[in-house]
């Protein structure tokens, strides 16, 4: 009874193991992970500036604040938005030049229109960047803010709730919270605000900021000037387990997919998605996985007609469960092959259990719900109708203890490992 014993291990050890070389654990007893984000010392480095000690992960930008609702208004010139109305049409991401002002601070900017699945020209989504123009444009210390509305998610609040799952976890997250979102005067509707994944991220993230980011595990996003992807041509070479472990910091990564799993988020990498992830070559430490876009967390993602997108989501296997449209990934599948690895991703989906604490989580629901309640049923373009979104939180509210009752039955059996595909 796997989940028995470490939950018993869990209330009985009194301080954390630390990550590290030898066989440690690299999970924490109350179910975070550590990062190993300080310098080789192992003491933090002092910024030198005000006396303080600076540490990884930072404090999140106040534009983020979740006891804020926040405010963005966004001002094009008449013939600017119906330029970003035709690129709209016509499936367009063009930056368009505009205005934004937040809590009383106006400043140029430029916005262009952002989605996959999720695109809409009738609540349309955003990103606004600051450095399209000037490379060292930054507004609070950010190149860019990402306005999220997907039309499936009718709580609204889907990544809002997943990200600080990862950090209490001690992985990578988004830091996010929700906007209020107006247009030219006019209010467009109540949007997910979201941390982007850029060299800001790293640097609030890693104490080495320098390595290579990529989106989708293939398009380099940092570094384009010297243009070097022999390291991530390596890792797409490496077949072996041995391989994989001398490129990728394998004990983040099971970390990361384990509570992806627990989540469980359908639409990421755990799952077989190719898009929907970034990696990080730490120049240390080797690939970390970052999440993002978690907007199908959960289990209340519904069609316009009220269907469940995945009908499935609350008994997702956290190891065998496969995208419907995707396959699941090779390196994954090497890995949880592999008695060990795959008996270590089973103790990290039960650390993820442990810190998904539900009636914490139902509390940020609440709070949250009741934060945004009245921005929803102000929003004039939702896709869907107050009682709907109303619906769906109660929905979250019972998937929230049900998964973590199907995720305790799971860790109960034997049998997980080694991984059969």
């Amino acid at each position: 009874m796997r989940l028995l014993t470490l939950f018993a291990f869990v209330a009985c050890t009194p301080t954390p193991i630390v990550l590290g070389g030898g066989g440690t654990d690299p999970a924490g007893t109350d179910g975070t992970y550590d990062s190993g984000t300080e310098d080789e010392t192992g003491e933090p480095d002092d910024t030198g500036d005000t006396g303080d000690v600076e540490t990884w992960p930072g404090s999140c930008p106040e534009l983020y604040d979740p006891d804020v609702l926040q405010t963005f208004e966004l001002t094009f010139s008449d013939g600017e938005w119906r330029a970003v109305q035709s690129d709209c049409q016509s499936g367009l991401q063009n930056y368009r030049p505009m205005e934004l002002t937040w809590n009383g601070e106006t400043v140029a900017a430029e916005a262009r229109l952002k989605g996959n699945w999720s695109w809409s020209c009738s609540k349309p989504q955003f990103v606004i960047s600051f450095n399209e123009s000037d490379p060292d444009g930054r507004f609070h210390g950010l190149r860019k803010v990402m306005l999220d509305a997907p039309w499936y998610d009718r709580t609204i609040l889907h990544e809002r709730l997943a990200f600080p799952l990862f950090e209490k976890r001690g992985l990578p997250y988004s830091c996010a919270n929700s906007a209020r979102v107006v247009v030219n005067g006019e209010y467009m509707g109540l949007y997910a605000n979201v941390e982007r994944i850029d060299h800001e991220y790293l640097e609030r993230h890693f104490e080495d900021p320098d390595g290579n980011l990529y989106q989708g595990g293939a398009e380099l996003k940092t570094n384009e000037d010297i243009g070097d992807i022999a390291d991530l041509q390596a890792l797409q070479s490496a077949g072996a387990v041995e391989e994989i472990e001398a490129l990728v910091d394998l004990e983040q990564a099971i970390a990361e997919w384990a509570t992806e799993a627990m989540v469980p988020a359908m639409d990421n990498y755990w799952a077989g998605v190719e898009i929907n992830y970034y990696l990080y070559d730490h120049p240390t430490r080797g690939f970390v996985y970052l999440p993002y876009d978690l907007d199908l967390s959960f289990g209340d993602s519904a069609y316009t007609d009220g269907s469940l997108v995945w009908p499935d989501t609350l008994t997702t296997d956290p190891i065998t469960y496969e995208h419907n449209g995707w396959r699941k990934e090779q390196l994954f599948m090497t890995v949880l092959a592999n008695r060990a690895w795959c008996e270590r991703y089973v103790d990290e989906v039960a650390l993820a259990r442990a810190a998904y604490d539900v009636d914490e989580i139902s509390g940020q629901l609440e709070r949250w719900s009741e934060q945004i309640a009245e921005a929803v049923a102000d929003d004039p373009n939702k896709p869907f109708s107050t009682s709907d979104h109303e619906d769906a939180i109660a929905d979250l509210r019972r998937f929230l203890s049900d998964r973590a009752a199907f995720v305790d039955e799971w860790l109960a059996e034997d049998g997980h490992c080694p991984a059969r595909w």
